[in-house]
């Protein structure tokens, strides 16, 4: 691999993303490897910067950015044969996690720099392409309400913030869901589909999750639970033990279909989308992503 394109999200992690530019900029100087950084201008500019940057034949590149910043760049790339690859830039950084990136930004750059890949799944569903996560309901809620800003919180503590604040005026609808072996009815408080484990800044809500086995590992997660005793258990999903809450279904299957009475909120790696009809499908080993596994963290 010898030329990276760098999409860089300005604002995200409040400033974050920006700031790792000039050690970025040092490193592939100093090494003499050909590069090139592109900042987005908004919603979607990630999208058409990555498909122009892999039409110009940019072997790799790189999400500086949160989980959203990389789900733009793999949608742009998707088909076209480019490696995606990212740094821990964003808020909750969860697919660099899941790849094994190193979160400090120099150790990060010499993982790239010796381009060790491997190749995972890759999910669909409403016409966009994602590589981790999507949730659908509750958690969804929080998401929307995380995105939208919590002064002086990041990670798990605007999550957690945006938990509780959500806690007792969410609304569950009736779902109907299909997982291959005919629909079944619900009433879910949330539904994640996963091909990674986390979301949400490390919130282990499908923890067996494997990224290459051609499946997606999904948590029905029954509304019956009364929502004090909700806030005592949702701490467990930290450690990947909310699994083990009885009202917690776990499934695997290679495709789903979702219908809710009413549309809810559906976030996917860390984008907002609104809808009541979902279907969900898995190209096995369908993106090549650079990975830092092995490697110091």
């Amino acid at each position: 691999m010898n030329n990276y394109k760098f999409i860089v999200n300005p604002i995200a992690g409040g400033g974050k993303a920006d700031s790792l530019v000039p050690v970025i900029e040092r490193i592939f100087k100093e090494h003499g490897i050909e590069f090139d950084i592109y900042w987005t201008k908004g919603r979607k500019d990630g999208i058409e910067a990555a498909e122009k940057a892999a039409r110009e034949g940019f072997k790799c590149i790189v999400a500086v950015g949160g989980d959203g910043t990389v789900n733009e760049v793999l949608n742009g790339i998707v088909g076209t044969g480019a490696i995606l690859a990212t740094v821990h830039g964003g808020k909750g950084n969860d697919f660099a996690t899941a790849v094994s990136m190193p979160s400090d930004i120099e150790t990060a750059c010499q993982v790239l720099l010796k381009g060790k890949t491997r190749s995972i799944d890759l999910g669909k569903v409403m016409d966009r392409y994602f590589i981790n996560s999507v949730g659908i309901g509750f958690d969804a809620e929080i998401a929307n309400r995380v995105n939208k800003g919590i002064k002086f919180m990041k990670g798990p503590s605007a999550y957690t913030y945006a938990f509780l604040e959500k806690l007792f005026s969410y609304r569950s609808v009736e779902a109907v869901i299909d997982l291959g072996n005919g629909p079944q009815k619900t009433k879910p408080l949330l539904i994640a589909v996963g091909i990674g484990q986390a979301y949400g800044g490390g919130m282990k809500i499908v923890p067996d999750a494997i990224q290459d086995d051609g499946l997606f590992d999904i948590c029905v997660f029954d509304d019956s639970l009364p929502r004090l005793a909700l806030a005592y258990h949702f701490p467990k999903v930290f450690s990947g033990k909310l699994k083990n809450v009885k009202q917690a279904q776990m499934y695997r299957a290679s495709e789903i279909t979702i219908s809710l009475s009413e549309p809810r909120y559906l976030h996917m790696e860390g984008e907002i989308f609104f809808g009541d009809k979902m279907h969900f499908t898995i190209q096995p080993l369908g993106m090549t992503v650079l990975t830092g596994a092995g490697e110091p963290v």
